[in-house]
């Protein structure tokens, strides 16, 4: 906490005194130059973090002011810290001296996650100087350090920040007494990348990206989907993340009707359980390095869910020929096990295509897509693989007696949605059956090809 406080009082002192600040173990300053910039982040990050004033030369070489320009201060900052492996938490400022701006940069330590290299070379901070680690003292840092993962990342949060009620909640689920927890999640008085992720009031302020994003489309085959209004953004503690999200999923699915007796009974196309536990796995298994963020997208037929991935697609292939099971935010996974029961510790994706396989429903699509960086996507049908092959084979014999169709005949004989109808005339014409004439009111389709007398 020491640091921190510190670190913060030399990143807001006026530019004034800034200016006179002595160069220390936690204070240099250089010229906006990317190669100067991304060593000093590197240095800082490895040791206990620190400040650097761009725009300004050493004193001991006179202290002359050279000043930046704003644009290419922000250009060089960002360049160099893509260079650092792994990123300390960063922020930065311009600040006025007699006319001039200078840039300020605070660079937190990334604690376990030790040591940080600037294009591939370690650096640590030793003194007033910012000097390359010998082979050995690498291999020192990574013994002590080795294996830790990215979400113990100290942030910007505080203890402050966290809600209190979810607070609670876990404190009760995990048996533990809520000092404990906290410290679980701290690293010198910040609260780590696990800690904002499950229980921070608003996660993306500390995390960049760190929420998901819900969109409605219209989707018409052969042209681009429509958004349906304006996307939501959800930033919550985790538990209440996927709570709110899977609510407005089943919001906008189709209900099922069935009767017990002479009580009508609605539940979502798709079983709550399935729901959540996708979007679990989205949250549980981020790539938190990544700035990308969630994504969920809704359709007339089904819905999608994309979100930064840690495996690659051979580590994907890998998982799904051995059947093992990867937890890449172990510490996040355990604050999450509790609170979503459907969870299975690695076997969620097993029990989604179990549950939707027993409700005769189209298989659910996994996949991962690029390497570094990669996404993970997940697709969910709505459709059932019964009521799909009828509804074709009636609409075939519907083609063979009519030599031109159009969407509401299909409509109306098929008892489908427009969008439905015209994804599926859509497909006849990609597959040479039909011949798509007309604009959109005056659309028609000619039967042109043979139609199988069976699916």
């Amino acid at each position: 906490m020491e640091d921190k406080v510190a670190l913060d009082t030399i990143y807001n002192l006026s530019s004034e005194k800034l200016i006179e600040y002595s160069e220390s173990e936690t204070f240099d300053r250089t010229t906006c130059d990317q190669e100067n910039i991304g060593i000093r982040i590197a240095s800082f990050g490895t040791k206990i973090g620190g400040v650097i004033l761009v725009g300004q030369r050493d004193l001991k070489q006179g202290g002359e002011i050279i000043g930046v320009d704003e644009d290419e201060f922000q250009r060089t900052f960002s360049q160099a810290i893509n260079n650092v492996k792994p990123s300390p938490l960063t922020k930065s400022k311009i600040i006025l001296y007699k006319g001039k701006n200078l840039g300020l940069i605070e660079v937190r330590d990334v604690g376990e996650l030790k040591p940080c290299a600037y294009k591939k070379t370690f650096y640590e901070r030793k003194g007033e100087s910012c000097l390359p680690l010998q082979p050995e003292e690498v291999r020192r840092y990574h013994i002590v350090y080795g294996g830790v993962n990215i979400e113990n990342l100290p942030t910007h949060a505080t203890k402050e920040d966290v809600d209190k009620d979810e607070l609670k909640k876990y404190s009760k689920l995990l048996v533990k007494d809520e000092k404990n927890i906290l410290e679980s999640i701290t690293h010198n008085g910040s609260i780590t990348i696990r800690g904002v992720i499950a229980l921070s009031k608003n996660p993306v302020e500390y995390v960049e990206g760190a929420f998901i994003e819900i969109q409605k489309y219209e989707n018409v085959l052969g042209s681009s989907p429509i958004p349906i209004g304006t996307s939501i953004k959800l930033s919550r503690p985790a538990g209440l993340l996927i709570e709110e999200a899977t609510q407005i999923l089943i919001q906008n699915l189709p209900i099922e009707r069935r009767y017990e007796g002479a009580k009508m009974i609605e539940s979502p196309t798709i079983p709550v359980s399935v729901i959540r536990e996708v979007i679990t796995n989205s949250v549980a298994h981020r790539n938190y390095r990544s700035s990308e963020h969630i994504r969920i997208r809704i359709f007339a037929d089904c819905f999608d869910i994309s979100n930064p991935a840690v495996v690659s697609e051979k580590m994907w292939a890998d998982i799904l020929f051995s059947h093992t099971t990867y937890h890449p935010n172990e510490g996040l996974y355990t604050f999450l096990n509790p609170k979503q029961l459907y969870e299975g510790r690695g076997e969620g994706i097993w029990k989604i295509k179990e549950e939707l396989e027993r409700l005769r429903k189209i298989e659910p699509e996994f996949k991962v897509i690029g390497d570094s960086p990669s996404s993970f996507y997940v697709k969910i049908s709505l459709s059932s693989k019964i009521s799909k092959d009828i509804k074709m084979i009636r609409l075939y014999t519907m083609i063979k007696k009519n030599k031109i169709i159009t969407s509401s005949n299909v409509m109306k004989y098929l008892g489908v949605s427009r969008v439905t109808a015209l994804k599926i005339l859509n497909e006849l014409v990609s597959a040479g059956l039909l011949e798509h004439q007309g604009t959109t009111k005056t659309s028609k389709y000619l039967v042109k090809g043979i139609i199988p007398s069976q699916l």
